[in-house]
C-alpha cells in the first residue's frame, strides 16, 4: 500500500512539473511575459486541403505549443476567411493571408493584426507586414530555385525596411538559403545535397558551390540569427522531413541532404529580449510538413504595463 501511495504521489509531483512549469516562471520586474512566436511551411497547405489528417495533427501540435503568434508559408488554396476560421481552432481569432492563389504566407495572432503591406511582387511567394503584440511582423518565402532572384528578393526586402524605418520588427519565413553560420556543418554533412543541387550549372549553387551570400545580407544589415545561441549546428536543420517518401527514415542517412533554410532574423533590439529558440526537428513534426517548425520566446512587458506607465 505504501509503494502504491509512493508512485501516485511521484507521478503527481513530475506531472505537475512537466505540466505546471510556465506557471512557475518568474520575473524580477512586475508586468512581464511571454511572448512565443513560431514559423512553419505547412507543405502545400495540407496538400490544397486534401489532407485532413495532417492538418489535424498540425492543429493538435499547435494547441500544445501554444504561440501567441504563428507564422505561415505554403497556404496553398487559402482564402482569408478559411486561413481565420483555421487559425481559431488553435486560439487565434486574427489571421492575414498575403493573396490567395499560388503559394501565399500569412500570419495569425492571439492578439489584433494591424495590416501595414501586402507584397505580391518582386518578392518570392510574398511579403507580409503586420503590427501585432507591438512588433513588425515580416513574413516571406524566397525564390526556392535561382539563388540569384533570392539576391534580389533579399535586397528587396533590406530596402523596405529600410525606407520604413523598421527597427522592432521580426522577419521570418522559408528563405531557400543557407547560413554561413552553418558552413562548416554544412561542407562537412550534407554531402549528398550538391549532387542533388546539379553541379557547377545550378542555379541554387554559386560555381558549383554552396551560396551563402543571401543571409549574410541580412546578417550585415545587420540582424541577428535568433537560433543560432540556442541550438546547436548538428540539431539546425529545417528541410527536409521523412514525410517525403525518397528520404530515408534513418536520422544518419538524411543529414547528408539536411539544411537548415528556414529563418527568424531581427534587429539587436530584438534580440536582446529572445530567451529560448526552437528548432522542433523530431517526434510529431517528422509527418506534419517536409520543412520543420522554428520558434523563439521573448520576454515583453505586458500591454496593461506599458498603458500604466504612459
Amino acid at each position: 500500500m505504501k509503494i502504491r501511495t509512493f508512485i501516485i504521489g511521484l507521478f503527481c509531483l513530475l506531472s505537475t512539473s512537466a505540466e505546471g512549469q510556465e506557471s512557475l516562471e518568474r520575473h524580477w520586474k512586475p508586468g512581464m511575459e511571454k511572448m512565443r512566436v513560431i514559423s512553419y511551411n505547412i507543405f502545400n497547405g495540407f496538400d490544397w486541403g486534401k489532407d485532413g489528417d495532417r492538418r489535424e495533427r498540425f492543429i493538435h501540435w499547435m494547441k500544445e505549443k501554444d504561440p501567441e503568434v504563428l507564422a505561415m508559408q505554403e497556404l496553398c488554396g487559402f482564402t482569408q476567411e478559411s486561413l481565420s476560421q483555421l487559425a481559431k481552432q488553435w486560439g487565434h481569432p486574427y489571421a492575414v493571408i498575403v493573396k490567395e492563389n499560388g503559394y501565399p504566407v500569412g500570419i495569425s495572432s492571439k492578439r489584433p493584426i494591424e495590416l501595414k503591406n501586402k507584397i505580391v511582387e518582386g518578392c518570392g511567394h510574398g511579403l507580409l507586414h503586420v503590427e501585432t503584440y507591438g512588433y513588425d511582423f515580416l513574413v516571406t518565402h524566397l525564390n526556392p530555385g535561382d539563388t540569384n532572384k533570392r539576391r534580389e528578393e533579399a535586397e528587396f526586402i533590406i530596402d523596405y525596411i529600410r525606407k520604413h524605418k523598421l527597427d522592432n520588427f521580426l522577419l521570418m519565413g522559408d528563405m531557400n538559403a543557407h547560413s554561413p553560420i552553418d558552413a562548416e556543418y554544412m561542407e562537412s554533412n550534407a554531402t549528398e545535397l550538391l549532387m542533388k543541387y546539379g553541379g557547377t550549372n545550378s542555379t541554387n549553387l554559386i560555381n558549383g558551390k554552396f551560396d551563402y551570400s543571401i543571409i549574410s545580407r541580412f546578417l550585415s544589415f545587420p540582424m541577428i540569427d535568433v537560433c543560432r545561441p540556442y541550438v546547436s549546428p548538428d540539431k539546425r536543420t529545417t528541410f527536409p522531413t521523412p514525410i517525403l517518401m525518397y528520404q530515408s527514415r534513418h536520422k544518419k542517412v538524411r543529414a547528408k541532404c539536411e539544411e537548415r533554410i528556414d529563418f527568424i532574423l531581427t534587429p539587436l533590439k530584438v534580440a536582446d529580449k529572445v530567451v529560448d529558440a526552437f528548432i522542433w526537428n523530431e517526434g510529431a513534426t517528422d509527418y506534419l510538413s517536409d520543412h520543420y517548425p522554428i520558434g523563439v520566446d521573448l520576454v515583453m512587458e505586458s500591454p496593461s504595463t506599458l498603458k500604466n506607465e504612459n
